[in-house]
């Protein structure tokens, strides 16, 4: 099965707690922390979500085996620092938009780590996403919404269209 993990995160936030207190019209600095805590929840949710790094990081990437060709999670891709197979160096050829599909040359293979950095991502779309998104965390701070005595929990319908255009999609 395949995994990944964060070695370190070198970006910064595309939003700030300023930017977030603007658009939820905030005035007091009593609940910075809790909004720059939400911001950085409200990115990650929406890195899940589309599949790609907002805020550039490192990673790495293990998969068992693979027999071809495979394609790295979390675009775009800044630089590939090191492909291994069994923890021998790999050849390989990348292709795609951000070279994010690698092809081995040594085939099959197993115990592949690709080990590799993201370029993150500043968008304005991206931007009212995680506004949207923390504006509804800050009001919503319970796990559940009570409407006309029905309990429920969703993500607004808005930040799902507004991510969906930077979604991959797979066939």
């Amino acid at each position: 099965m395949p995994s990944e993990k964060i070695v370190s995160t070198t970006g910064t936030e595309i939003v700030s707690v300023a930017d977030a207190k603007a658009y939820m019209r905030v005035d007091t600095s009593d609940d910075d922390t809790l909004i720059g805590t939400m911001i950085e929840q409200a990115r990650i949710w929406c890195e899940n979500y589309i599949g790609k790094d907002i805020v550039a990081k490192s990673r790495q990437y293990y998969l068992e085996e693979a027999n071809n060709r495979f394609s790295i999670p979390f675009s775009p891709l800044n630089s590939i620092s090191s492909v291994t197979i069994e923890a021998s160096a790999a050849e390989y050829d990348t292709y795609g938009l951000y070279d994010e599909i690698i092809e081995l040359d040594q085939l099959p293979a197993q115990d592949i780590k690709v080990s590799y950095s993201t370029l993150g991502m500043d968008n304005g779309l991206l931007q009212q996403a995680i506004l949207q998104l923390v504006s509804t965390y800050y009001d919503n701070r319970a796990d559940f919404i009570v409407l006309q005595g029905v309990s429920f929990v969703k993500v607004p319908t808005e930040v799902t269209q507004i991510l969906n255009s930077f979604k991959n999609m797979f066939i």
